[in-house]
Formats: C-alpha cells, structure tokens, sequence
C-alpha cells in the first residue's frame, strides 16, 4: 500500500501558520498595550495617593503645593513611559483643619512603539487622591 498524502493537502499547515502568525503577533502586541496600560494607570494612581499623602500634612496651602508636586516626581521619577513628566494640579481651596486636599496626577504614556498595530502614539492618563487635613499639624497661614 502507497500511503502517499494526497497532493491538495500539500502546504496547507504553511499557509495556515503564514496566515495565523501575523493576528498572533498583533494579538501579543495588544495584550503588551494593556499590560502597559494598567501597570502605567497603577503608577499613577500611587503617585497621586502618595502626594496628597505629603501635601495633608503640610503646614500651609503653598507647602501643600510644593511637597504634593516633589513626592509624585519623586515617586515617578525613573518611569520613561511618562513621556513629559507628571503633571500636578493640587487642589488646597478647603484648606484648614477639617478641610481636604486633594491631588490630581496627569501623565502622557508613550506608545510610539506599538503604533504599528494602529494604536495612538500616546495616551493620557490622570489620578486623582483625596485627604482630609490632619487638624494636629494644621498651623494656618499661606507661608511654605
């Protein structure tokens, strides 16, 4: 018996791999976006926890300003997916004991490298935190 593979057969696991591999790489590169994505949102959402965190203890509305901008660009300091650095608006117009602060993180995520698979060259993300000011270390006054 001649067990010979009949020749309409011939090549059809090639062409099936010439035509899966391309949506499985473009699959893999969208699973790498969002992976980017939520890992960038994570980042920036601890950055804003950590600023307002700084700026409720502070002594004054301008010291709640300056140390909320130095603890998110110290705690993103070194992430290159941040395209133009953080930006941080602090919100300190309840200032005062029993009032809040609250602190919002904006950061443009560099996507440049997959937008091959059609996906923007950046994306904008924000965080946003809210803390009550601690009535014991309150001292009034706008001096930082």
């Amino acid at each position: 018996m001649n067990a010979r593979p009949d020749s309409g057969e011939r090549g059809s696991m090639s062409m099936e791999m010439v035509l899966v591999t391309p949506l499985f790489v473009i699959f893999l590169m969208l699973l790498a976006a969002g992976g980017r994505m939520v890992d960038a949102q994570s980042q920036v959402d601890g950055a804003a926890r950590d600023a307002v965190r700084a700026a409720s203890i502070a002594r004054s509305a301008g010291g709640a300003e300056q140390l909320a901008q130095e603890a998110a660009t110290a705690n993103l300091n070194g992430h290159d997916w941040c395209a133009s650095g953080p930006t941080v608006v602090t919100d300190t117009s309840r200032w005062g004991p029993g009032g809040r602060v609250a602190v919002t993180i904006t950061c443009d995520v560099d996507l440049a490298d997959l937008s091959f698979i059609g996906l923007p060259g950046s994306k904008s993300l924000s965080g946003r935190a809210l803390a009550p000011i601690d009535t014991f270390t309150y001292r009034g006054g706008d001096a930082g």
